[in-house]
């Protein structure tokens, strides 16, 4: 007889109970020690004896690699600590007690160097307070990253000088997919003013394999499950989110903005001795990436990202092409009260040919106006546009959908003549029927001043069948300076559709009174170009044109239109819009004889119902007040 015994290994809960690194008590044990006995899904948990918060300095060796499955850290079982509790507009109240503290020398020691993983993506210039080598579902939370600015260099092989390399306070090599980075505080210390940044709150290149850390998540899931516990704030890094890694989700963080939500860092107080600069995100290989709300219904109000100042030439880059992207409900520029502000002299975005991304809403009934940025006080580019190749080949240009967005005082338009010689008419050669022509859409009204009119470039409708109008009222201080910028949606039309009154095709005539003005506003209208039918679009589908030159209307109610009627069972229904209720269905038999009728009580709102009889002939109509 055969007899097997399997023994199955449970997951484990290793205590830290002390900071010492580098001689623990016999009852004691540090975090390089729970380290070095992880196995898959073990979590590490803190139970430090005294009055924090407790500083951990990196030994000089480093920590151990993580290279276990299912590994979760959590600071926020120190006692003493807790996490966010408030919305990602009001003011960061975590109790960070935790501390890894790379803030202080020596120069070249103090943290694991990455450069003997050959073919990760990492080089001998490179180093990591944690690493984590291809362990999936890596889970931190609870915890403060103190690091420097060091001059980014590897070891001289000439000389016994060891080199000062870039440090990153959390490393995911090779395949650690599907990481969760919650709830911590990178470069900024417990106290909520010391900063101590340094190359990046998390990076994750690809291996010389295309091994990547797809799947992680920096911020909130959104998944509406204590998501404000899961925000992040990073502060002083150069380049916070570094990445070159696929189907990632940055929402819920605060960028160069301190705990209060108001202030920001003075980004001239960080000194760089790498020669690179400050940035919120880059990611080369940023297909599929949510920066902000993914607008899936749940959590969405949790998800926008709060950016302050940028010390570079951008503050979002994706360096390789990049498809399906989002970029969606953030504040940039701008702190938790949407009133204080601070300059960036950066780029918003800065994309490449052959990529797509939307920036706002896609107007699909969810979340739309959670979905729109808040976006202040750029003194540059609003996109920047780089062809990678140089060639100047529009058709293969990026896909740019700007929908539903805040822009206050911004020193650009939408899209510009940028950085590679990629002109306007190359940008649009594959959008527009003739894009050596004039690009600009025109607007007006009518002698009446009843109706916005809008002359609109016509598409290549073989690519691009769809036409959609966006009316804004604009930014009065960004008018000042000659930007056109929409700082409030109004309302939508599709060229052709029922709403269009001018049945011509690339001419759009819409009631001013369907845009409820309540006072003179300025107004300005931005073409979408899609490839699909309807309101919604999506990153690859849908290119925006410019803003058009305002005008200035008055309010004026919209007439009153039967949007469409039905007889169904013996029950009329008319849909209507416009005019002033309450309504009044009235009736009669005969167009020629009879007098109108009022038909059964007022109603104050749309759709109108009755029961009409099949038996006779009769004729109806509704009538405003």
């Amino acid at each position: 007889m055969l007899v097997l015994f399997g023994f199955a290994v449970e997951a484990a809960v290793l205590m830290v109970n002390t900071t010492n690194n580098v001689g623990p008590g016999p009852t004691e044990t540090n975090l390089v020690m729970a380290l070095s006995r992880l196995q898959d899904g073990d979590t590490i948990l803190f139970k430090i004896p005294g009055t924090g918060p407790f500083y951990l300095k990196t030994p000089t060796n480093g920590y151990p690699l993580i290279t276990n499955n299912n590994v979760t850290i959590d600071g926020y079982s120190q006692p003493g600590s807790a996490p966010n509790t408030n919305t990602i507009l009001g003011p960061n109240n975590g109790r960070i007690q935790i501390v890894l503290d790379s803030s202080d020398g020596p120069e070249h020691e103090e943290r694991t160097r990455l450069g003997p993983l050959t073919g990760t993506g990492y080089a001998d210039s490179d180093s990591a307070i944690l690493a984590v080598l291809g362990a999936k579902n890596f889970v931190i939370r609870g915890v403060s990253f103190l690091s420097r600015h060091t001059s980014g260099t590897g070891p001289d092989p000439a000389s016994s000088d060891p080199g000062d390399p870039e440090i990153y306070c959390i490393a995911l090599i090779n395949d650690a997919t599907n990481a969760r980075i919650g709830g911590c505080w990178f470069g900024l210390d417990p106290n909520g003013a010391s900063v101590a940044g340094g190359r990046s709150a998390v990076a994750a290149f690809k291996s010389d394999s295309g091994a990547s850390a797809s799947g992680l998540i920096f911020g909130t899931d959104g998944n509406g499950q204590s998501d404000p516990a899961e925000f992040n704030i990073c502060v002083g890094m150069g380049l916070a989110v570094n990445l070159a890694a696929p189907n990632v989700k940055v929402a819920g963080n605060f960028f160069n903005v301190f705990p209060n939500g108001t202030r920001f860092l003075d980004v001239s107080t960080i000194t760089l001795l790498d020669g690179g600069g400050i940035e919120a995100i880059d990611n080369c290989a940023a297909d599929h990436i949510v920066i902000g709300t993914d607008h899936d219904g749940a959590g969405d109000l949790h998800e926008r990202s709060v950016i302050g100042p940028a010390f570079s030439d951008t503050v979002t880059r994706f360096s390789g092409a990049a498809t399906n992207i989002t970029f969606a409900g953030n504040y940039v520029g701008v702190g938790i009260d949407g009133q204080t502000s601070v300059t960036n002299t950066a780029t918003l975005i800065n994309i490449g040919k052959l990529s797509s991304i939307r920036i706002g809403s896609n107007f699909d009934g969810t979340s739309d106006p959670l979905e729109g940025n808040l976006i202040c006080n750029l003194d540059s580019s609003f996109i920047g546009f780089h062809d990678n190749n140089n060639d100047n080949d529009g058709a293969d240009a990026a896909r740019i959908v700007v929908r539903g967005n805040v822009l206050v005082n911004n020193s650009s338009a939408i899209l510009m003549r940028d950085d590679q010689n990629v002109t306007i008419a190359a940008y649009y050669s594959s959008v527009l029927a003739d894009s050596t022509n004039d690009t600009t859409t025109l607007l007006s009204t009518n002698a009446a001043g009843t109706q916005l009119l809008v002359a609109i470039p016509p598409p290549n409708t073989n690519n691009y069948p769809t036409a959609i109008v966006d009316f804004y009222a604009v930014d009065p201080v960004a008018l000042s300076n000659n930007f056109v910028e929409g700082k409030t949606y109004l309302g939508s039309v599709i060229d052709g559709s029922a709403d269009d009154l001018d049945a011509a095709p690339n001419r759009v005539a819409f009631e001013i009174g369907n845009l409820n003005l309540i006072s003179a506003t300025t107004v300005a209208a931005l073409v979408i170009y899609s490839q699909d039918p309807g309101f919604v679009t999506r990153p690859g589908r849908a290119v925006t044109a410019l803003f058009s030159r305002p005008v200035t209307v008055s309010p004026v109610a919209a007439p009153l239109r039967i949007r469409s009627f039905a007889y169904a069972k013996g029950i009329l229904t008319f849909n209507v819009s416009g005019g002033t209720p309450p309504y009044r269905l009235q009736v009669r038999n005969d167009l020629a004889t009879n007098s109108w009728a009022d038909l059964g009580d007022a109603f104050t709102n749309s759709p109108i119902t009755l029961p009409a009889d099949n038996a006779s002939q009769s004729f109806y109509r509704v009538k405003g007040q």
